[in-house]
């Protein structure tokens, strides 16, 4: 019978564990403590561990390296409610097999240590990197720092980071304005290199000038420029590209050169560093600018190597708190203040829109504690400073179909009074929604409900009962005779 040993300090949850990885048919031990684990492992062998980072005696991270040295076949999955980036990318760096964020779905990670068994002979334990080389004497604001969220997608993005930190894969990071794509690009070299490593920037339209300067050193040493310079003493740094959807074809076709005949700096480091990488940011969406004919399809395919989506703020509403609380700190330390936010206004802010992403909340945030007068942040407070942003901005480059209908279900919501009763809502919604929708699609065929039916996806029926349900006006405009 295969043995797990399941060490966490929370009761239930070495009870819930237990109980399921029992009746799955695993032997299971528990320990609450760092302590009583080490009796445990001494004692016996385990094939999984499954534990938390923070005890009461302890970090398990920091001795992870040890537990694997005493069992090196057991894998370590790591579960934790401290669920920041330095946590997954520590997680992984200490050679934890898979790491879970509090809270975790159960049947997942039942079945991930079923998989364990089942794929046992073609998996490799990881490597144990030298504590030396360990992410624990790196800048400490990944901690708590605009990098932070505990929603599903930025737990995901964690994981992407904590993988790709041992390796120069090329890193393309998409994502609206004001979501942080810089930051992560920064967070990314920072937890790849140490101090001494560059992280220089390079614009996506001097790229003619730099493969020209480049041709010209690698045809005479003596060469220089301050782009050739930066290269040169790269050492395993990072090349970052901010933008890179903002460059022409011919610019493209520029850094597509330059990338194509860049092996000559990652050659000049041993097989034992990590070579240079290069990490480039788009607003926009590449593929459907290949599709338009707006971005060469060969560079694309060569900077989506590693794609990570960073989401726009309305997309991950549960990280607000944690983000405001973040701000709230930060402008505090700044502006020597002691600023909290009410319950209020802060459910205020869970409903909207967010058209700036985090840039915009730090914005405000910042505008708050300069401008108002208390020490907490009211609802009126919110609503003052951001009584125009409701208004729909045509030339917003964020501005989708989708993205529209959030910013009128968040302007709806936030007008909602607790006290009063809001009936039939979701009926009232799409009622609206759908008559300008049949009204346009009748309008583009002229008033023909066959093919206005066609269009819709509609059943002809089903059309002229909405027709009638709505009051839609039909008009048929006869075409013009030449």
């Amino acid at each position: 019978m295969k043995k797990i040993l399941v060490v966490d300090d929370d009761k239930s949850i070495r009870l819930v564990l237990s109980t399921a990885l029992t009746r799955s048919g695993f032997l299971v031990k528990t320990s609450a403590t760092t302590a009583g684990f080490w009796s445990l492992l001494n004692d016996d062998e385990f094939d999984v561990m499954i534990t938390d980072v923070g005890l009461p005696d302890g970090d398990t991270l920091d001795v992870l390296p040890k537990i694997q040295t005493l069992n090196p076949k057991m894998k370590i999955i790591v579960i934790s409610a401290k669920s920041t980036l330095i946590t997954a990318v520590r997680a992984e760096k200490k050679g934890a097999f898979y790491y879970f964020p509090k809270p975790f779905d159960l049947d997942e990670l039942i079945g991930l240590v079923n998989k364990v068994f089942e794929t046992s002979g073609l998996l490799d334990q990881k490597n144990i990197i030298e504590t030396e080389n360990l992410v624990s004497d790196k800048p400490s604001l990944y901690e708590a720092g605009p990098i932070i969220g505990k929603s599903k997608i930025m737990q995901d993005t964690y994981k992407i980071i904590a993988r790709i930190i041992k390796s120069n894969i090329t890193v393309l990071i998409n994502g609206e304005i004001g979501t942080g794509k810089k930051l992560l690009a920064k967070s990314i070299h920072d937890l790849t290199f140490s101090s001494k490593n560059k992280f220089i920037k390079l614009n996506i339209k001097n790229f003619r000038i730099i493969n020209e300067e480049l041709s010209l050193y690698l045809n005479n040493k003596n060469h220089n420029s301050v782009h050739i310079n930066d290269l040169k003493n790269l050492e395993g740094g990072t090349i970052f590209i901010d933008q890179v959807c903002e460059g022409s074809l011919t610019e493209q076709y520029e850094l597509l050169n330059f990338i194509e005949n860049f092996n000559f700096i990652n050659n000049q480091y041993s097989q034992n560093d990590i070579n240079t990488r290069i990490i480039v940011t788009s607003k926009k969406d590449l593929i459907k600018l290949v599709e338009k004919g707006e971005f060469r399809e060969d560079l694309y395919y060569k900077l989506n190597v590693m794609p990570i989506y960073l989401p726009p703020l309305r997309k991950r509403l549960e990280d607000i708190p944690s983000l405001i609380n973040y701000f709230i700190n930060t402008f505090n330390v700044k502006n020597n203040r002691q600023l909290s936010i009410d319950e209020l206004a802060l459910n205020f802010l869970k409903t909207y829109h967010w058209p700036g992403n985090i840039q915009e909340l730090r914005n405000l945030i910042e505008r708050l504690s300069l401008s108002i007068s208390n020490n907490k942040i009211s609802i009126s407070d919110v609503k003052e400073h951001l009584k125009n942003s409701f208004e729909i901005n045509e030339n917003d480059e964020n501005l989708t179909l989708e993205s529209l209908i959030e910013k009128r279900i968040s302007k709806l919501t936030s007008s909602f009074n607790d006290n009063s009763v809001n009936i039939n809502v979701y009926d009232e919604f799409i009622r609206t929604m759908e008559k300008p929708l049949i009204e346009n699609i009748l309008n583009y065929t002229r008033g023909n409900q066959i093919k206005a039916s066609y269009i819709l996806g509609l059943n002809r029926n089903t059309l002229r009962k909405k027709i009638s349900e709505l009051g839609v006006t039909v008009r048929k405009v006869r075409k013009n005779s030449l």
